[in-house]
């Protein structure tokens, strides 16, 4: 199965479930701080997200504040919303 936006997974080099931001190829970002990716071949699926769950993470991370963190661009390019507008569809400002 492979792993996605919201699944949780557990991370075996530090023993740590994360929650997932998104893969990219080999890698893979967590959602929390500090900002930071993990090789993909480190983490196995504890559990897989709903699709509502996915749904829900991605526009949480499309709403960032910092529209230059990679997970607010991937909410946004996943969601296909352009720059100045909420996931809701609201001018952001």
């Amino acid at each position: 199965m492979q792993i996605d936006t919201a699944d949780a997974v557990l991370h075996r080099p530090t023993n740590e479930t994360w929650l997932v931001a998104f893969v990219d190829g080999d890698r893979l970002t967590p959602c929390g701080w500090p900002l930071s990716q993990a090789a993909l071949a480190d983490c196995e699926l504890v559990r897989a997200a709903t699709d509502e769950q996915r749904i829900g993470l991605l526009k949480q991370m499309a709403d960032m504040r910092d529209e230059n963190d990679p997970r607010c661009r991937h909410g946004r390019w996943r969601l296909g919303i352009r720059s100045g507008v909420s996931a809701s569809g609201e001018p952001r400002g």
